[in-house]
C-alpha cells in the first residue's frame, strides 16, 4: 500500500511562479522515505498540501489510498506533522502544548501523561518543559515540534527538514528514532538538504527539482542511476551534486537529466 500518493499534482503561485508542475510522487508504507530538492524545487509547497494549509490547482492526493479533498481532516489523526514553520502556541509551555496536543487526538490522561514525560527526556527538555514556547530556541522548538508530531503515535510522519537546527547528539539520537519508528510499522516522509543524512537512514529517496519528480528509488539505484560516488553525497552540497548529476547526463552541453533550459 503506498502511504502517500500524487497524481499530476500542480501549484502555481501569484505571478504565475510554477511550484509543482504535474508531480507524480509515490510514498510505501513502512517506509522511512527522503525528499530532495534544491531551494524552490518544491518539497514545501508539496508537505503543505498534504499538510491541508494548501490546495493543488490541479491532480489528487491520496492518503493512504484514499483521495483527500477540500475541507478534509480525519485523515489528519493518523499524521504527525513537522511544518516548515511550525504549529504550536508560543504563549504555552512546552508541557502544556504537548497536554494540548494529547487533548486533540483525544488521547487518555495516563497514556499521554506517560508519553509526554517520555518525549520531554528524551529531546532533553524537561528541565525547560515550564518555560514559554517564545523563549525557545530554534533547536529547542524544532524538538517540541518532533515531540508533538510523534507524541499520538500516528501512522505516518510528513516532515520538513526535522533535523535542521538540531545539536549533533539529539540530530544522532532522532535520526534512531525514526528507524525506530519506522521499524515498528511505521511510515515517514522528511525532506532534507543533507544527503549524508538521507544516505544514512532511507530506504528511498524522491528527487524533485522545478517542481517534478526526477528520480524515485533507491539510493544504491541513485547511484548507479547518476554515476554518483558515495563520497560525492557526503562531502558535496546538493547544487554541486546536481551540477555533478546534469554534467555526467550532458552529452550536448545543452539538455541535462534536469533540463536547465
Amino acid at each position: 500500500m503506498n502511504a502517500i500518493e500524487f497524481i499530476n499534482v500542480t501549484k502555481t503561485y501569484k505571478k504565475n511562479i510554477t511550484a509543482l508542475n504535474r508531480l507524480n510522487i509515490t510514498v510505501k508504507q513502512g517506509k522511512l522515505t527522503g525528499f530532495i530538492g534544491v531551494n524552490g524545487a518544491g518539497k514545501t509547497t508539496s508537505i503543505n498540501i498534504i499538510s491541508g494549509l494548501l490546495l493543488p490547482d490541479f491532480g489528487n492526493v491520496k492518503i493512504f489510498e484514499e483521495q483527500i479533498r477540500k475541507g478534509d481532516w480525519a485523515y489528519k489523526k493518523s499524521i504527525g506533522f513537522v511544518l516548515e514553520k511550525p504549529a504550536y502556541l508560543e504563549y504555552l509551555t512546552g508541557q502544556e502544548f504537548l497536554e494540548f496536543v494529547s487533548i486533540m487526538f483525544e488521547m487518555s490522561e495516563d497514556i499521554s501523561k506517560n508519553r509526554i514525560n517520555e518525549l520531554l527526556e528524551f529531546f532533553e527538555l524537561t528541565a525547560q518543559a515550564k518555560e514559554l514556547i517564545k523563549t525557545y530556541s530554534k533547536g529547542m522548538i524544532k524538538k517540541i515540534s518532533l515531540a508533538a508530531a510523534i507524541l499520538p503515535r500516528p501512522k505516518l510522519l510528513v516532515l520538513d527538514e526535522p533535523l535542521e537546527g538540531l545539536d549533533p547528539i539529539s540530530a544522532y539520537k532522532t535520526k534512531k528514532l525514526f528507524r525506530s519508528f519506522v521499524e515498528n510499522g511505521g511510515t515517514i516522509f522528511f525532506s532534507s538538504h543533507e544527503l549524508g543524512t538521507v544516505e544514512d537512514i532511507c530506504d528511498e529517496i524522491v528527487v524533485i527539482h522545478q517542481g517534478k519528480n526526477q528520480f524515485q528509488g533507491t539510493i544504491e539505484n541513485f547511484k548507479k542511476q547518476f554515476s554518483i560516488e558515495s563520497s560525492d553525497i557526503t562531502s558535496l552540497p546538493l547544487e554541486e551534486l546536481f551540477v555533478k548529476m546534469i554534467d555526467k547526463n550532458n552529452t550536448n552541453n545543452r539538455n541535462g537529466v534536469f533540463n536547465w533550459i
